[in-house]
């Protein structure tokens, strides 16, 4: 295997874990808040760490129309 794939390797590995560590953190804390264990934490700010990192990955809201 050539250096540069090697690296490559290395890179799409940290690339894919990093938003995934992220995000299993933040819900984590996100889980915390609401069940009391973590008291002071902003939980507008670790929302919006879920929604930039779902986003990453592809993952949006979809508005529905509900008028029928």
């Amino acid at each position: 295997m050539p250096e540069n794939e090697d690296k490559n390797w290395i890179k799409t590995l940290v690339v894919n874990c990093v938003p995934a560590g992220v995000l299993a953190w933040s819900l984590s804390i996100l889980t915390a808040s609401y069940f009391g264990y973590a008291k002071a934490v902003d939980s507008a700010f670790i929302s919006s760490l879920v929604t930039t990192v779902l986003a990453s990955y592809g993952i949006t809201r979809i508005e529905q129309n509900k008028r029928r």
